[in-house]
């Protein structure tokens, strides 16, 4: 596994919350 900062780990986050939001807005 590759070692990363929290801020990276942050921005991971978001991308994951931002392509749910996404997705459930398609579906709709």
């Amino acid at each position: 596994m590759v070692t990363m900062s929290a801020g990276e780990l942050l921005v991971q986050r978001l991308h994951v919350d931002l392509r749910r939001q996404a997705s459930a807005l398609c579906r709709r």
